[in-house]
């Protein structure tokens, strides 16, 4: 989406756990790496390997506390480090490899082979950092196995597949996302380290439904009563929920659904004035875009689909361009094909249609009915052609 303003909300879940842990495993400990294989990686002078501490919020610049020269493609260094508590620190190769460790024990030995992508090092004396290890090669399997299960279901909807293919498509789709939180939920349960927790926690924030999440988060609370990090995230992310919760109500208040849709007079193409009004007794896709807009652009096939399946059933679409020039605005829609109604007061972000809609972003639409009253808001892709086909019988 193209916005006006852009705002972020970030989870500060995910890598943002360096000082966390029991006081009891802090301390000072090291790592030592057996590697093999460095002339496989491009060439550099004096390359070094690096122990690094993951800063809290994953915002920050990595803190190196120790690094070593590799001078030969194979041998063994020693890396020392110093903490208050366990928690998270990264092992990186200038140029190259970077792995997980977890300062559970005093003498962490790793083996790392620069000549693999995949499975590139093993890790001894060290359990939080092997069931780390372990977490990641899992999440990596499963989350792929998702991504392509999404892929598959974009695949269908860009070619129009009948909705018996969608619907199945969707269903594996929701089952392998489900699939993938069991697991997490699984693991973060059993998890003997909470730094580990932790950043498993920053990963199933992105796909497990709210409430799983809570509960998740919540008893992980409850496991390491003690882990002040632990606490401090809960605080944030329960700071951060009281704040999206008041952006919903906002939206809400501003939001037309069940109300009459505002009316708008603009200049169409040839510059004769036409009205939203002018429409009454149709089911009309108010769709406001514009030739600039990328994401808009992308989208206008959907409606191109949605148009030649319902032209014919009381349905039709009026675009409200955000353009500040004609040219490209009549280029675009000679472009993408938009064969309905067109206007525009050719203002940019200062149209009265932001004013009177109060939309922040593009592409944004309103489905209206006969009687002009909003029934759905921002439809897309699948979902327009779904709302379509539930009101246009």
């Amino acid at each position: 989406m193209i916005t006006k303003k852009l705002w972020i909300v970030v989870a500060v879940l995910s890598f943002g756990m360096a000082k966390c842990g029991n006081t009891e495993t802090g301390g000072e400990f090291t790592v030592s790496v057996n590697y093999e294989n460095a002339d496989r990686l491009p060439p550099m002078e004096k390359r070094k390997i690096l122990l690094e501490e993951i800063p809290y919020g994953g915002d920050g610049v990595p803190v190196i506390l120790d690094s070593v020269s590799l001078k030969d493609s194979k041998g063994s260094v020693k890396l020392e480090g110093k903490s208050k508590e366990e928690g998270l620190y990264q092992v990186s190769v200038e140029n190259g490899p970077v792995l997980l460790v977890v300062n559970d024990a005093e003498n962490i030995q790793v083996d790392l082979d620069m000549s693999k992508r995949d499975r590139y090092y093993t890790v001894k004396g060290s359990a939080g950092s092997k069931q780390l290890q372990d977490f990641i090669q899992e999440y990596s399997d499963r989350s792929q196995q998702v991504n392509n299960r999404f892929a598959e279901l974009d695949s269908l909807k860009q070619f129009a597949s009948s909705d018996s293919l969608l619907l199945a498509a969707t269903e594996k789709k929701n089952q392998s996302v489900a699939s993938l939180n069991t697991y997490m939920k699984d693991f973060i349960a059993n998890a003997k380290n909470p730094s580990v927790s932790m950043f498993a926690l920053g990963l199933s924030f992105r796909s497990m439904p709210k409430a799983d999440f809570e509960s998740v988060l919540n008893a992980t609370l409850q496991r390491f009563p003690q882990h002040g990090m632990l606490k401090s995230l809960k605080q944030t992310y329960d700071s951060q929920q009281a704040q999206l919760a008041e952006m919903e109500k906002q939206r809400a208040t501003r939001s037309l659904l069940g109300k009459e849709a505002p009316n708008l007079t603009m200049p169409d193409v040839n510059g004769k004035k036409i009205s939203i009004g002018d429409f009454r007794g149709k089911y009309l896709l108010v769709d406001f875009w514009a030739s600039w807009c990328a994401p808009c652009r992308q989208e206008n096939p959907n409606l191109v689909r949605a148009f030649d399946k319902y032209r014919n059933k009381n349905f039709t679409i009026l675009g409200v361009s955000l353009d500040k020039e004609k040219e490209p605005w009549l280029k675009a829609i000679s472009a993408d094909k938009l064969t309905w109604a067109h206007m525009s007061d050719l203002k940019y972000w200062d149209s009265e249609s932001v004013k009177v809609y109060g939309f922040e972003g593009i592409p944004f639409n309103v489905l209206l009915d006969p009687q002009g009253v909003v029934i759905a808001e921002n439809l897309r892709g699948f979902d327009l052609e779904q709302k379509l086909s539930e009101v246009l019988k």
